[in-house]
């Protein structure tokens, strides 16, 4: 029996040996691979602590939600993204406190390869700020600060503004309305008399001896062409050389013009030269060309007379006078105060409407907000999509319309997109999701993101330049955040504009979630918009 007892013993011994040895591997592999620090662990109420976790690792390391103490009095005040340095990842936290005590944070789960590993737990210490009343000093109450003026508080005054404009519109009707004045007759030349003054003007230009042919033959012929439209009121100038002739051998006939045949023959002739110069690059000779100068002379001449025949008093007389009086037509009135009152009538509109709606509304409506009313203005926490991303934004975003083409509908499942402002506006955000059918395998983030970026260059017509990415982990997925600078043309302005592009793109094995952030590179504002969203964004199960 005792030799029983003491094999027993013996044996008890050796496991507890093992045990142990079991157990400080396990701290120095622990050690080994995850660590925890903290730059301090005592600090007074709302001061804040940097919290270090590193991992001797840099693939497939998830770094999960971190866990605070169980009475919830330590805050995570910034989630800092994942440093990567040689052979190690460090993840920064920064905590605070707004309750003195003692809070212990657990310890830590840390994901390397799909192995759980621990941190140690940590201690920290939360003291009150003493305050001296005695030696502290006094400062007098400060009186009710005002609040600034709105548009709510002038609105009273537009019942008073509407009859002062109606008054303005009046008196600007008055001051420019002019008295119609009589208008002096205006002066025409008769058809004949004109187009035998081109024709000497023509002679006097010498394009013949410049050998501008076929300049000298469009006039020549426009004279002609002219001549027929204003006098017999056959539109020439817009009919080709056989239509002209058909149409004067119709009114010829039917309306008894009296022009001879001959005259309609050499008429046809001359065109059909003009034609031949013009298109065929026909170049006749220097006595061809006088003849056809003299033969138009003799048409204007003979079509005068003849289609003039019944009425030779008038035209005697018309021709001695050399003009036509005819009486000008009116001006139309002057448009100025009609313009006024367009205006006018507008302006009461938009008036009338911020009254009614309220100031706030048009300009959410219909003018849109800076960036910097973006950042003191309320915002906005919700989440999009299925699965969703939670997100703070200066305003909702709207759903919109999402076809899947036919020849992806067994690949893709589901998705959805919601968005504020556009692409080619001065900032915009856009949240993305897209659910597979069957789960993804061996993901490359870099097609994933490259593809993206293809898209979008197609569709705002930019190329992406200086492009940089980093590991982004969000609550256990993977992700990266890309950044890149691109030049667009505004479509208002004509300038050519430099923005920024931030991408956050997150994939697991069924599902895409992407965050879309566009600005102007030159509005600090806007940089400060986009740090705000990109600190709220939380991917959710």
């Amino acid at each position: 029996m005792v030799v029983l007892n003491g094999l027993k013993s013996l044996k008890m011994k050796k496991k507890l040996i093992y045990i142990v040895c079991l157990i400080g591997f396990i701290g120095i592999a622990q050690e080994n691979h995850v660590s925890i620090k903290a730059d301090t662990t005592t600090i007074k109420i709302g001061e804040q602590i940097q919290l270090k976790i590193g991992v001797n690792e840099t693939n497939n390391v998830i770094f999960p939600k971190l866990a605070l103490d169980s009475l919830g009095k330590v805050e995570v005040v910034e989630s800092l993204p994942v440093d990567t340095l040689k052979n190690r990842l460090e993840k920064k936290y920064l905590l605070t406190s707004f309750d003195s005590g003692q809070y212990v944070l657990p310890k830590q789960l840390i994901l390397i390869n799909n192995k759980q590993f621990y941190t140690d737990s940590l201690l920290v210490n939360v003291a009150t700020v003493k305050v001296d009343t005695l030696k502290q000093k006094m400062f007098p109450i400060k009186s009710i600060k005002k609040e600034p003026k709105t548009f709510d508080d002038y609105k009273h005054l537009l019942w008073w503004l509407l009859p002062i404009l109606v008054l303005l519109a009046i008196i600007l009707y008055f001051i420019f309305k002019k008295k119609e004045k009589k208008e002096a007759p205006k002066v025409y030349v008769a058809p004949i008399k004109e187009a035998l003054q081109r024709l000497k003007e023509l002679d006097e230009k010498q394009l013949v001896q410049q050998n501008k042919i076929k300049i000298y033959y469009s006039e020549l012929t426009d004279i002609v062409r002219t001549y027929i439209e204003k006098d017999i009121k056959i539109p020439a100038l817009e009919s080709t050389t056989n239509e002209l002739i058909e149409t004067i051998n119709d009114f010829n006939e039917s309306s008894n013009l009296g022009i001879s045949k001959e005259t309609i023959h050499q008429l046809k002739e001359v065109l059909q030269t003009a034609d031949l110069v013009k298109f065929a690059k026909s170049k006749p000779i220097v006595n061809e060309i006088k003849n056809d100068r003299t033969v138009v002379e003799e048409i204007l001449n003979n079509t005068q007379n003849a289609v003039h025949l019944n009425d030779a008093l008038e035209v005697s007389e018309a021709i001695k006078e050399e003009v036509f009086i005819q009486q000008q037509p009116q001006k139309k009135k002057n448009n100025l105060v009609k313009y006024i009152l367009i205006f006018i009538a507008v302006f009461i509109i938009v008036i009338g409407v911020a009254g009614y709606f309220g100031y706030s509304y048009v300009k959410d409506k219909f003018i849109g907000n800076t960036t910097s009313e973006m950042v003191d203005k309320q915002w906005y926490s919700s989440s999009y999509g299925h699965p969703s991303v939670s997100i703070e934004t200066p305003e909702i975003l709207q759903a919109q319309a999402v076809e899947i083409p036919d020849n992806l509908k067994t690949i893709i499942e589901d998705a959805t997109t919601y968005n504020y402002g556009s692409l080619i506006s001065n900032f915009y955000v856009e949240v993305t999701t897209t659910n597979f059918v069957n789960e993804l395998e061996n993901f490359e983030f870099e097609q994933g993101i490259e593809a993206t970026l293809q898209q979008m260059a197609q569709k705002i017509g930019v190329n992406f330049t200086n492009l940089y990415q980093e590991i982004r982990v969000n609550n256990g997925i993977e992700g990266r955040i890309v950044t890149a600078d691109y030049d667009l043309k505004n479509e208002v302005t004509k300038q050519l504009n430099s923005y920024t592009l931030t991408l956050l793109f997150f994939a697991d094995t069924k599902n895409i979630r992407q965050i879309i952030i566009t600005q102007l590179a030159s509005d600090e504002k806007a940089e400060e918009v986009n740090e705000r969203i990109l600190k709220s964004v939380s991917l959710n199960p």
